[in-house]
């Protein structure tokens, strides 16, 4: 096969996922809150609070309220990036597969009296089959923490998927939620406690980036010898 046609495949693949709303995922992408809530919600699916300084960048970021005794629930979700309400302009929505997505990650503080394993659920628009992650390092009280979950095949922060599988999971993202499991010191505990969250990322595997990289680089090429020639 020649060059040229080689090129024109590509270059027409690389056209099609990103006009497909499968792949309408943004990457890399980072919800900052510079503005507002961006349309995440909170733990009953109403507006979070907005706070417009003080997040781990000093800028904005959400906060949320919560007592362990208003759920029945031992992972209470926290908040919804949900592409029902449109959050972060659907940046999150779309084919986490083929788009490379290999991370999510997010910055975390709480003032709960312990520290607290936060959990990520992915899931379809439907908010049906999903992917429950754990971040295994425990997040300690009043300071911004990172919390990451890897979001490939076999990664052993899955904890459940749902009676589902990686590849129905991740190929129609549209429901990303954080939360955490109730410890068992606070199991009960009606005082509520304050939640926060600022810089939600996606990231992508450094192949899939460079590929990106490269297709603009030959269409630029392929332009430029064409009015050459």
């Amino acid at each position: 096969m020649r060059a040229t046609t080689i090129f024109l495949v590509l270059l027409s693949a690389a056209f099609c996922l990103k006009a497909s709303p499968a792949f309408a995922v943004t990457v890399p992408f980072e919800e900052s809150f510079s503005v507002d809530a961006s349309n995440w919600k909170n733990t009953t699916s109403t507006n979070p609070t907005y706070v417009a300084t003080g997040g781990s960048d000093g800028g904005g970021y959400i906060q949320t309220a919560f007592a362990f005794t208003s759920s029945p629930s031992t992972t209470p979700v926290l908040f919804r990036g949900h592409d029902f309400f449109d959050a972060s302009g659907d940046a999150f929505v779309g084919n986490w597969i083929m788009q490379g997505v290999t991370k999510l990650r997010a910055k975390v503080r709480h003032n709960a009296p312990q520290p607290l394993t936060f959990f990520a659920r992915l899931a379809s628009p439907v908010s049906f089959p999903g992917a429950v992650a754990i971040d295994f390092g425990p997040v300690p009280a009043d300071t911004w923490t990172e919390i990451e979950f890897d979001t490939v095949a076999g990664s052993p922060q899955f904890v459940s998927l749902e009676g589902s599988d990686f590849a129905a999971v991740f190929s129609d993202v549209g429901n990303v939620q954080i939360g955490v499991s109730t410890p068992e010191g606070l199991a009960g505990d009606a005082t509520l406690y304050t939640y926060e969250l600022d810089q939600v990322s996606i990231v992508p595997e450094p192949e899939s980036w460079l590929l990106a990289v490269g297709l603009t680089g030959c269409s630029w090429l392929w332009r430029r010898n064409r009015k050459a020639g």
